[in-house]
């Protein structure tokens, strides 16, 4: 009885073992995906960052280091914030369809 529970403590230690180097193994290709994605995304103009806690670490963005900012310019229409005001009109006129129309001087406004 006591060889049989050695026998058993020795073949969960073993399964213990080898589920460790498969985890092991699992969140180095997870990594190497993500690191890859980064990659590719980076390629078109988008950027991975992470989404736990809140750094404000600088980030290399097209080979240039920028400091994260705290989004300041709030949208009129809804709780959309932005850094920038280019993205705020783009996302102004996209979303809301609020475009500024241009009219020649000493024009009067239609009624």
């Amino acid at each position: 009885m006591v060889d049989t529970l050695v026998k058993s403590l020795g073949s969960l230690v073993r399964e213990r073992q080898t589920l460790q180097r498969r985890e092991e193994q699992l969140a180095q290709r997870q990594r190497q995906l993500v690191k890859g994605l980064g990659r590719l995304l980076q390629g078109i103009g988008y950027q991975l960052t992470p989404v736990q806690g809140d750094e404000r670490r600088p980030v290399r963005v097209n080979g240039i280091m920028k400091a994260k900012g705290r989004k300041t310019l709030k949208c009129p229409r809804c709780d959309g914030r932005f850094v920038h005001p280019l993205p705020l009109a783009r996302h102004v006129s996209a979303s809301h369809g609020m475009k500024k129309s241009v009219r020649p001087k000493g024009s009067k406004p239609s009624a």
